[in-house]
């Protein structure tokens, strides 16, 4: 009823020529998720939620950003809807931070841009609070995980034990060489940062243009991780979590560099170990070198007659051994260990594909399958690698 009211006083008092009084106000849980813009004529909310408005548009009628020079607008969901115009961030706002929010009511569709109340754009400041809490998150690990890493390493993953704010990654972290001194411009900075939906995990990649041997921030610069010699990542213990709070401490990854691994990924050289049949004892599989972690959890899976196992997969230490203990127990006969073709390893190197290699020796958007035997007596496998459309296995 309050609200049917409202909606009526703000129709009559702009009948009688009166503008209405608009205001931005951030509302929801807690924290607050959503910024709603209130006392619109009604005409407005009908227009704004009858026209078929783009981002773009979205955005010149309502702008929500972080408080700094030259900061993007924040990406989510517009709605012209219970008679107020409302903005969804996608990741939702961090706590103890300051965005700020511009409205312009001449940008509504139909507008009559001649009323005077449209001629200004209105502009307001809002900050969800910062709880009043303790530090909770912390850096839980960082892959690859092993002593050491190839000279053209192409990324690596930093893994929180909470989600992380919106800020801005690269400020918070840093690579130092063996003798305290920071690295020029190792990384690649990327508008859109690279991190898992529920940000506990950063993508943080080395600039390619560096890494690839014959381009030409390559001849100019070099490799930012030079063979022979230690580094040190470390990461700023007053990065904001999505709390808004400092992280627990600061985190130092140390390394040594290793020659570049510049080969294709190759099933054949894979060592597989094979178990007993009527068990569930876990299926080893060891590499010559460290693959990527991520992928290792969805592009490694194991088929028989055409059909996934289920079961569950485990990345040993330094990302050099996978296992997978199935649902049910192992039968006597035939299996696949199947890689899908987006598997890497750290640096870029593919199934059949080098990462410095223009030429593939295995055809892209394939599935590679090496067999194996589950017998009493055979522990190893030992029969040839296999390769096999998605599209023929779907």
């Amino acid at each position: 009823m309050r609200r049917l009211l409202a909606a009526a006083a703000v129709v009559f008092l702009t009948a009688c020529g009166r503008p209405p009084t608009v205001d931005i106000v951030l509302v929801g849980g807690s924290p607050p998720s959503t910024v709603e813009v209130r006392g619109l004529p009604r005409r407005d909310i009908a227009a704004a939620a009858g026209a078929r408005l783009t981002r773009e548009d979205w955005q010149q009628i309502l702008r929500v950003q972080v408080t700094q020079q030259g900061a993007e607008p924040i990406v989510g969901a517009y709605a012209a809807v219970d008679g107020v115009i409302r903005f969804t961030p996608m990741y939702g706002f961090d706590a103890g931070r300051s965005f700020t929010v511009t409205f312009d009511a001449s940008r509504i569709p139909g507008a009559d841009r001649d009323e005077g109340w449209r001629s200004t754009p209105l502009v307001k400041s809002v900050a969800v609070p910062r709880a009043a809490s303790e530090r909770t998150t912390s850096v839980r690990q960082i892959y690859p995980s092993g002593a050491e890493v190839p000279a053209n390493l192409l990324r690596i993953y930093v893994e929180f034990s909470g989600p992380m704010g919106r800020d801005n990654a690269l400020k918070h972290i840093r690579l130092l060489d063996d003798k305290g001194s920071e690295v020029l411009a190792p990384f690649l900075p990327v508008e859109a940062e690279l991190w898992t939906a529920d940000r506990t995990r950063f993508t943080l990649l080395f600039d390619p243009g560096r890494v690839k041997r014959g381009i030409k921030p390559n001849l100019d610069m070099g490799r930012a991780l030079v063979e022979g010699r230690r580094y040190a990542l470390v990461i700023d213990g007053e990065w904001l979590d999505g709390a808004g709070q400092p992280l627990q401490a600061a985190h130092r990854h140390e390394f040594r560099v290793g020659p570049p691994i510049e080969k294709a990924l190759d099933l054949a050289a894979w060592q597989i170990s094979a178990p007993p049949p009527g068990t569930r004892s876990p299926l080893v599989v060891e590499f010559p070198w460290p693959l990527d972690h991520g992928l290792l959890q969805r592009a490694v899976g194991v088929r028989r007659d055409a059909a996934e196992v289920p079961g569950e997969i485990s990345i040993g230490p330094g990302e050099t051994r996978w296992t997978f203990t199935p649902r049910d127990d192992w039968k006597t006969g035939e299996y696949s260990l199947m890689a899908l073709s987006p598997l890497e390893d750290p640096a870029g190197n593919r199934l059949g594909r080098a990462f410095e290699v223009r030429k593939e020796t295995a055809p892209s958007g394939e599935a590679v399958y090496r067999t194996f035997n589950v017998s009493p007596s055979t522990q190893h496998s030992a029969l040839s690698t296999q390769h096999s459309a998605l599209s023929t296995e779907n």
